[in-house]
């Protein structure tokens, strides 16, 4: 191996050596928001409520003019077919209420450079979301007909690194050298607008007393729990916010060949370890990913092609009629 390079190292093998909970315990603790969901089907919502009201309106109307003309046969039938539709209605609703939460962990465990006694290790970690709703409607459409037809899946993986120097004769941790993310701090939750090569190092002590690492918004970076106590809007708004931690449960190591079966390689992640945590000022490097917005610019170019260059899309009807061409489109990319 050259000095300068990583290597991933087997799973089993580093287990063997050091055992479980070097792992079970430097995976960092995150702090997720349970208003972070996908978009509410509203105008169901609202069809429920109109049908809900003019029924309500019909029955009273009939009650005060039942003294002229009253027919209860179709007043029965009314009410029967007014509230089989809003109970379709307020089930699809529901359905639409879906919440995005952490599902389970994977990591991958890198070694690095030896010093003398000592040995430097990468811990990466790949928290999984149940998936990533974008702010706009119209494109967290398209997002999910590109995740189904290029990525197979609607899981939203992202990584934190964490750096550690170990000593190679005891097996225990000379030294917790600190974190590495893509760090979202200030960023409104819902802003579309996402800088995914915010990538920034925070020594181990940023990590102490509590301070835990929060989801920053949709595109499910991070920020420090810190960071949200100042955030007076996004702390309250997008409250509560719920702590959750990695056991040997829900920590599950991540191997070649799983990553296949998720079809990685379009998923535009870097796995190897992005720095050199044996070189002075190693915490200075900076880290940009070329392919960072691949997926984003995919979509950008189907909405050019097929719906049309310069059009605004607001609302999901914008392009009803465009999604098989669309779906379309998306599958031949991978053909």
């Amino acid at each position: 191996m050259s000095d300068s390079d990583w290597s991933k190292i087997d799973f089993q093998q580093f287990l063997n050596d050091y055992g479980i909970d070097l792992v079970v315990n430097n995976a960092p603790t995150i702090l997720y928001s349970k208003k972070d969901k996908e978009h509410e089907a509203i105008n169901v919502l609202i069809t429920f409520f109109f049908i809900a009201g003019g029924l309500l309106i019909y029955i009273v109307a009939s009650v005060f003019l039942a003294p002229i003309y009253f027919n209860l046969l179709l007043l029965i039938i009314i009410i029967i077919i007014a509230s089989i539709v809003d109970v379709f209605l307020l089930i699809n609703y529901a359905k639409s209420k879906v919440y995005i939460r952490p599902l389970e962990c994977w990591f991958e465990i890198y070694k690095g450079k030896q010093d003398g006694d000592a040995v430097f290790y990468c811990l990466t970690f790949y928290p999984i979301f149940t998936g990533k709703c974008h702010p706009n409607a119209v494109k967290n459409i398209l997002y999910k007909l590109y995740q189904e037809q290029i990525l197979k899946s609607k899981i939203d993986i992202t990584q934190i690194e964490v750096y550690l120097k170990v000593k190679h004769m005891d097996k225990t941790i000379q030294e917790k050298l600190g974190i590495f993310f893509q760090y979202g701090k200030g960023n409104p939750f819902r802003d579309e607008e996402i800088n995914r090569n915010s990538w920034k190092f925070f020594p181990f002590q940023k990590s102490q007393n509590d301070n835990y690492l929060a989801v920053a918004n949709w595109e499910h970076q991070y920020e420090w729990r810190d960071d949200i106590e100042y955030d007076f809007d996004k702390l309250h708004e997008y409250a509560p916010w719920v702590i959750h931690k990695w056991n040997k449960i829900n920590l599950k190591p991540l191997t070649d060949e799983f990553k296949g079966k998720i079809h990685w390689d379009v998923r535009n992640i870097e796995s190897k370890p992005k720095l050199k945590s044996w070189n002075e000022g190693f915490e200075k490097q900076l880290y940009e990913n070329p392919l960072a917005y691949k997926d984003l610019e995919t979509i950008s170019e189907v909405i050019e092609k097929i719906i049309g260059k310069n059009k605004k899309l607001k609302k999901t009807k914008d392009i009803k009629d465009d999604l098989p061409m669309i779906k379309s489109y998306f599958r031949d990319l991978i053909l």
